[in-house]
This record gives C-alpha cells, structure tokens and sequence, in this order.
C-alpha cells in the first residue's frame, strides 16, 4: 500500500514536471514516436511483403505477372477478404473509420484520443489486405500506426488536447517520411493535412520525429526513394500548356475517385449487410478483374516505377496492344479495383492508388503528346512522373505535400515549373465540385466537419474561467413587481435574477420579460418576481469552455448567459455576455497566429 501511494506520488511530480516543462518535453517525445514510427513502417512493409510472399512466392505481385496460377488471384483476396471481415466486426463493431479518416475523425470527436483498437486494423488487417492483393497502400496504414502510438504516449501521460494533437501530427510526419524517404514532404504533410496548423511550437517536434522516421528507415533498406525516376528535361515551354491540360484531366479522375466512394459503400452495404462477407465478394471481384489485369492486384509500385522508366509490356490477356489502349484499360481497372477494396472493407491506405492513377494518367497522355508532338514534348515517362503528383495533390488536397514528395525523390530543380502547374491545376479542379478529399469524404458522409478541428482544440482549451464575466443583480422571488423594475433600471445589466430563500436562482428577467407586465402599474403590487421570471434559462458550467459558449449562443438569440456552479446548476456565479465570449475568441485567433498560446 505504500509503494502503491509512494508510486502514485511519483506520477503527479512527473505530470506536474511535464506540464511546466512542455517544450523541452514535446521535444522528447518527438524523438521517441520519430523512432517508434520508423520502425512500426518497416514492421509494416515487411508484413506486407512476407504475406505476399506466403500467397506468390515473390515480395510483391508485380513479381509474378507471368508465372502466378491463376487460381491463387482468386483464392488470396478473398481469403484475406474473410480474414479481414472477421478483424472489422472484432476490432470496429460500430464500422468506425480508420486509416487516415479514422485519425482525424477521432481528433475531432474524441479530442485526438485515438482509439487503440486500431491498432489491429490497421497492422494486422493491412498486412493482410495489400499482401493478399488488394488494390491499396501502405502509407495510410502506416500514417495511422504512427497517429496510434503518438496519442497513445500522450494519454498515458495526460497530455491536454493541443498537445495530443502535435503529437499526433509527429507521428503522422514520421509514417509518410518513413515510408517515401521524404523527411521534409513527412512534416508538411503533417502541417497541411493532418492538423492545419504551421505555428512555429507545432513545427519542430514534427519536424524531428520525421527525420528520425527517415534514418531510421534508411537505416534497414537504405537511402533510396520509393520509385526509380527518370531524369527529367523540360524541351520546350510550349509543354508547360500541355502539363496544365494534363493537370485538368487528373483533376477530372480524382474527382471521379472521390466522388464514387461514398455512393459504391452505400451500394455495397444495402447488397452485401454482412460486414463479414463484404470483403470477401470485394476481393473474389477484384481476383477476377486480375485475372485480366495482373498488374491491378496489390499496391503496384512496379508497375509505376515502368511507366516512368518506359518500360510497360503492353498486353492485354495475352495479346499485344497499342499502348494507349492497353493505359487506358489499365487507369478503368485500377480504379474500379481501388474503389471496391476501399468501399468493400479492405483496410488500406489511399497513397499507393492514386500514384498509380497518375501515372497512368500521364503515361497515356504524354504517349499521346509524344506522338503528335516529338520535338516539342517529352517521352511519356516525364508525363508520368508529374500526373502522379498533380494527381495525388487533387485526391488528396495536399498540394505542396506532393510537390515536395516529387521534389524530394528526384532532386531536380527543373521538374518544379510543370509539376507546380499541373498539381495547382488539378488540386483547383477538384476542389471545384467540393472541398472533400480521399481523406475526409468519408467523414463527410457520416456529419463530421474535420475543416476547422484545430479551431475547435483552441476554443475547447480556452475554459470559461479566461472570459471576464460580471456580477448580476438579482431579486427575491417574492419581491413585488415594483422592486423588481426598480432593481431592472437601476441596476443598467440589461437583466435580473430571480432567487429562492437559499439563493439559488429561480429564472432570469429581461425587458422582453418585463414589457408584458409593464401596461398596468396596479400590477406592481400584486405581481411578484417569481411570476414574472423566465425559468428556460440556457447556463454553461464554470468548468465549460469557450467553445461550449459559442455553441449554446450558435442556437440562441439571447445576449447573456449565466455562468453556474459545477455542482449546482442552479447557483449563479455571474453573467457572460455575448461580446465578452466573442472578444476572447478574436484574441484567441490573433495569439495563436502569432505563435503564443492562449
């Protein structure tokens, strides 16, 4: 019993250090989820790989196109699709969001508390899913794993929501850079997508977890990018118009992808209500497409590393096609393939398609623009190295992430010009027929509003106690109606509270309150306060928050509302007016844009 006490001691010195010492402390725990990241995205990587090994005999699909039995495109993603159905109903009962949704629905939701029975889903159930031949990726999975293990250090620790939600952007920051090799693109994926927010107490410990993720990564399969690209020449400015062309049209097929995910789950789930068997039709579907289209199956990184170098086999079930043919076919099965893994149950991450889809894209284009125009444009592979970022950048509204993972992987200066233009383009595009990307059409779909969550942690961490509230005259219940207008105009608050004999407050007085009563003045000594007050009083607790305030003002007309106990609703502490509650929040935005905290 002592040591438990002498334990417990030790715990709140350690809360209490932790919380006055928070910047060097974010500092180290930015190191410590930098490492645990990079080494959860190499279990990861792995996982998939020996899974793949276990059902191809190869690392990855791509690997076996020609020698794999046809049998085996049937057998695995389906299969896997049981296995992964089963984790969905065990681990997601509720069929709650994962992978990156999932983060930032629960840092919406649940104050970045992510739910650590993601962890199944997202290490053993991908695992599974992409080494099993479904048509995703790893960096979603991996961009979760690494949010996981953040928020999970955070709660143990008991860290407040703005402090949790930097952690998390760390881990997120370490699952991209591990994966691409990308340490700066990792940090300002964090900063653009995962928290918008770029205040200079957010940067650095995202900023260090990333790099750690990196050496960390390099450290076991070396310092290379995730793709082998080809040299890039710009010929002629003429092709900086066909880039931006290029950039509508992967405008265009990110919208399709976006915009036909929620309709095909819904399709889906009224065809297949078994959360346990949907996956499985998805995968024996998506076998059967491979059947056709072997290079579908999987993450297909080979696949986009021989559309860049130019080294496609353009056949279709045996036979050789035009390679104009053969992309397009390819671009229709990839991405009816990814959407009915991703609307099926299959978890994954998003990343890894719609590279593939870009390059596609740019492959079928630049073959094209090739043709027509050989000495004004480059050969395709360039075309398909920059519509896998303009692509990218549309799905997942995260332009200047996906300039800098390019940017990062070929370390050329002169492809920026034509990728600037084609990702703006294409992000523009997009975001014409809705803000909603990869990452948050699914929380549209459910009525979660992820824009302005980092808004939402400042409010929830400014507490009613920050907002200059005032004294309120009040009046017995039994008072007459003349004492009650003279306590009104003398006292120039605009309201009165009405109290019982232990002061506890029976309703609140206005003038729209006291106009009726004001005809006849015989009413004043007849009428008393208690008749006249209005007991549907909105309050907020002393231990509620300026969000909770503007929350409950959002639904009322009223001006005032009264501040109360937190162990008696109806004892009145003093009034908060609507100006002082939207005056803190201005102070609030001016602070947190100057870096401060509020």
């Amino acid at each position: 019993m002592v040591l438990w006490t002498k334990l417990q001691q030790q715990k709140a010195a350690l809360l209490m250090w932790i919380q006055r010492q928070e910047t060097l402390v974010m500092v180290l725990l930015a190191v410590v989820i930098g490492v645990l990241s990079g080494y959860a995205a190499l279990l990861l990587r792995f996982a998939i790989e020996w899974i793949s090994l276990f059902w191809t005999g190869e690392r990855t699909w791509e690997q076996t196109i020609k020698t794999l039995p046809w049998y085996i495109y049937l057998l695995a993603p389906t299969v896997t699709g049981f296995i992964v159905g089963w984790i969905n109903l065990r681990f997601l009962p509720n069929g709650e969001l994962r992978d990156v949704a999932g983060v930032l629905a629960d840092m919406v939701q649940r104050r970045g508390r992510v739910r650590s029975r993601l962890l199944a889903t997202e290490m053993a159930g991908s695992a599974l899913a992409i080494g099993g031949g479904a048509s995703l990726g790893r960096e979603g999975p991996t961009v979760a794993l690494g949010a996981l293990l953040a928020s999970e250090i955070g709660q143990r620790l008991d860290m407040s929501e703005q402090q949790l939600r930097i952690l998390i952007g760390c881990g997120a920051a370490a699952g991209i850079a591990a994966s691409f090799n990308t340490p700066i693109a990792g940090a300002l994926f964090a900063l653009e997508v995962v928290l918008a927010d770029y205040a200079i107490a957010t940067f650095s410990p995202i900023v260090i977890a990333s790099v750690l993720a990196t050496v960390i990564a390099r450290s076991e399969v070396g310092n290379f990018p995730a793709f082998t690209v080809p040299e890039y020449h710009l010929i002629s400015t003429w092709e900086i118009p066909a880039y931006i062309l290029m950039g509508a049209i992967c405008g265009l097929v990110a919208t399709v992808l976006i915009k036909s995910m929620t309709p095909t789950r819904i399709f889906l789930a009224n065809l297949l209500p078994n959360r346990l068997l949907r996956p499985a039709a998805a995968g024996f579907v998506v076998g059967v497409m491979g059947l056709m289209l072997p290079q579908i199956m999987s993450i297909g990184y080979g696949t986009v590393e021989a559309m860049m170098l130019e080294h496609i086999d353009p056949q279709l079930m045996g036979y050789l096609v035009p390679l104009a043919l053969f992309l397009a076919v390819l671009l229709v099965g990839k991405l009816v393939a990814t959407v009915l893994c991703a609307a099926g149950g299959f978890p994954g991450g998003m990343f890894g398609p719609v590279l593939f889809l870009g390059a596609l894209v740019g492959a079928l284009f630049g073959d094209v623009a090739h043709a027509y125009s050989p000495s004004y444009s480059e050969s395709s592979g360039a075309y398909a190295l920059v519509a896998c970022g303009a692509l990218t950048a549309a799905a997942l509204q995260a332009p200047l992430t996906v300039m800098l993972i390019v940017f990062e992987m070929t370390a050329d200066y002169h492809i920026m010009l034509p990728l600037m233009a084609a990702c703006s383009v294409a992000t523009l595009v997009t975001r014409s027929f809705g803000r909603e990307s990869l990452f948050t059409e699914a929380l549209a779909e459910r009525g979660i509003e992820s824009h302005w969550s980092l808004e939402q942690s400042w409010m929830r961490a400014v507490p009613i106690t920050r907002i200059p509230w005032r004294a309120i005259p009040r009046v017995s219940g039994h008072a007459k109606l003349g004492e009650l207008k003279q306590v009104y105009t003398g006292s120039g608050k605009g309201c009165v509270q009405v109290v019982d004999d232990e002061g506890l407050m029976i309703g609140i007085v206005t003038f729209a309150d006291l106009q009726n009563w004001l005809i006849d003045p015989a009413l004043d000594e007849i009428v008393v306060a208690a008749e006249v007050a209005n007991r549907n009083v909105a309050v907020i607790s002393e231990e509620g928050s300026l969000l909770e305030a503007i929350t409950v003002l959002d639904r009322e007309t009223f001006e005032q509302m009264p501040v109360v106990a937190a162990d008696n609703p109806r004892k009145v502490l003093g009034m908060l007016s609507r100006n002082a509650i939207f005056s803190t929040y201005h102070k609030m935005i001016v602070k947190h844009g100057e870096g401060e905290r509020v």
